[in-house]
């Protein structure tokens, strides 16, 4: 991480701001090649079933903190130089109120190593009416919205989220998350639950969402187990649901040393109402996560698949290998 320090005289020329502060500028870079072997595609000749991608993130932050015993913080990331996330924060004894589109329920508490990039556990496919990352998050990422974090009270943490998305109704969403963590014996666990509510657009379209995640982690000494389950549902203004994608994630990780840590995550997701196309994923992903050095990581994966959709049935394997650079 870099820290640029602000002077007392640059600040006086910004403003005559009272309170010197540093801004922390971090971030990552990386380069990833992929080389991926399955049924739904013609294999042609020229076809290249490879590609090597890059990513690129920039964060800016700081915080400062007053005599009353109030920090503000601000935080900007830059994903690509395309995608940013924002969000201003004011923190206490009653918690932290954050406005903007980066901190939300469904984004900070949701359990998924597929999502949570400790490992690039990823495939090139697409898969239509299933979902490949077991996360209830409809606000991630999204609109802008305010979000509360409770203080954490022996263990319990709460989030509550709610965007607004102006005149667009499908962008009000509300989040509540909670979590509770502790040890039993020598064990560590922690369980969470989160409800995500999405707005119709019209009020008469099937396209309300009401998604769910629960589950739970087990940690004992450098192996830990977690499990997590997902409901997304669309329902119409009479609470039908004509859209049930129900996912299961089952993961198992051991840290062998202080660099190496590799895992092992199960995925199964299907939609319980489409009995015509009955979509259907199942996926296997064997990980690692090595930091060469400090600041330089290699992230490589193993990634089988079977997919079912109507007419569709694509199985197949993809290998993933990442060098990372953090700063």
């Amino acid at each position: 991480m870099r820290k640029i320090l602000l002077t007392t005289t640059a600040l006086v020329a910004l403003g005559g701001i009272s309170a010197a502060t540093a801004l922390d500028i971090s971030g990552f870079q990386r380069m990833e090649y992929a080389s991926w072997d399955d049924t739904g595609s013609d294999e042609v000749d020229g076809a290249n079933d490879t590609t090597m991608t890059d990513y690129n993130r920039v964060v800016f932050s700081h915080s400062v903190t007053g005599d009353n015993g109030l920090t503000a913080s601000g935080y900007y990331r830059i994903n690509n130089w395309a995608e940013a996330y924002q969000d201003i924060s004011l923190s206490g004894d009653f918690g932290t109120v954050s406005v903007g589109n980066y901190t939300t329920a469904g984004g900070f508490m949701y359990n998924s190593h597929l999502y949570n990039g400790t490992f690039r556990a990823t495939n090139a496919q697409t898969f239509s009416g299933v979902s490949t990352s077991a996360n209830a998050a409809s606000a991630d990422g999204g609109d802008n919205s305010i979000n509360y974090t409770m203080p954490s009270i022996g263990g319990l943490d709460a989030m509550f989220t709610q965007t607004d998305g102006g005149s667009t109704l499908s962008d009000d969403v509300t989040e509540v998350g909670v979590a509770y963590s502790g040890t039993a014996g020598a064990m560590g666990f922690r369980v969470h639950a989160i409800s995500s509510t999405q707005d119709d657009t019209t009020g008469t379209a099937e396209d309300q969402g009401d998604d769910t995640e629960f589950g739970f982690n087990l940690t004992s000494g450098d192996i830990e187990f977690r499990y997590t389950s997902v409901s997304e549902e669309t329902n119409d203004t009479l609470g039908v649901a004509s859209a049930d994608i129900s996912t299961n994630e089952y993961s198992v990780t051991y840290k062998v040393d202080a660099d190496l840590t590799v895992g092992m995550i199960v995925l199964s997701s299907k939609d319980k109402l489409d009995a015509t196309a009955a979509p259907k994923l199942d996926q296997t992903a064997f990980a690692a996560n090595y930091f060469i050095m400090p600041g330089l990581r290699v992230q490589a994966s193993y990634v089988d698949y079977d997919y079912t959709e109507s007419t569709t049935d694509n199985s197949g394997s993809q290998t993933n290998v990442a060098l990372r650079i953090d700063f």
